[in-house]
């Protein structure tokens, strides 16, 4: 079992390196790639089920699945998007195969513990807190596509083109969608101010 620990994550060009000698049969990368991605997939996972040992399995059989057809496999420079769409495809068979998954209104993609990085940025001002807490009450009434999209991009800092490819849209849509969410979580949120606080954080 792979263990789960959160790995900063390396350069594209580093992951792309990685992945071709992945493609090549070298074990030693392919055991890098997924220790450095683990997290950020069991994250992702986590907005679809709440059950741990389901993750657990569909990460491992992900792994399984890629490492017996690594010579078949697209070489990639994304390689981050490219895991994540393939752990949302699987995760979605799955449901299918087993409904193991909480009900469509029950989704979320809040930020829990583990995806706190851009709040703890946040948070080290106190007096922001409160602030914190009303931009996830806002969120928490986003549609399961919204908050899909504002954690990709906010949690797991994702560029417009490679949500694209997670969720199976069109470049232009993802750029659609992103700015009709923020508009409406300044159009609900009064502070403007802080709202640009955030965008200047996580931006830069």
């Amino acid at each position: 079992m792979i263990n789960e620990v959160d790995i900063s994550p390396k350069s594209a060009d580093y992951n792309a390196n990685l992945w071709l000698k992945f493609k090549s049969g070298d074990s030693a990368a392919f055991a890098e790639l997924s220790q450095t991605h683990y997290r950020a997939l069991y994250n992702y996972a986590r907005k679809f089920s709440d059950d741990h040992e389901f993750i657990r399995d569909c990460i491992q059989e992900l792994y399984l699945e890629l490492w017996e057809r690594r010579a078949f496999l697209n070489e990639t420079a994304f390689v981050k998007p490219y895991l994540l769409k393939a752990l949302r495809h699987k995760l979605l068979k799955e449901k299918v195969r087993f409904q193991r998954f909480k009900e469509h209104k029950e989704l979320s993609f809040d930020a829990d513990e583990a995806d706190l990085s851009v709040e703890s940025r946040i948070i080290e001002d106190e007096h922001l807190k409160h602030q914190i807490k009303r931009l996830n009450q806002i969120v928490s009434h986003l549609s399961k596509r919204q908050k899909e999209i504002i954690y990709l991009r906010f949690y797991q800092n994702l560029e417009h083109e490679d949500i694209a490819h997670v969720m199976n849209l069109g470049r232009q849509s993802v750029a659609n969608l992103l700015y009709r969410t923020i508009k409406e979580i300044k159009e609900i949120w009064v502070p403007a101010e802080f709202f640009w606080a955030l965008i200047l954080t996580v931006f830069y």
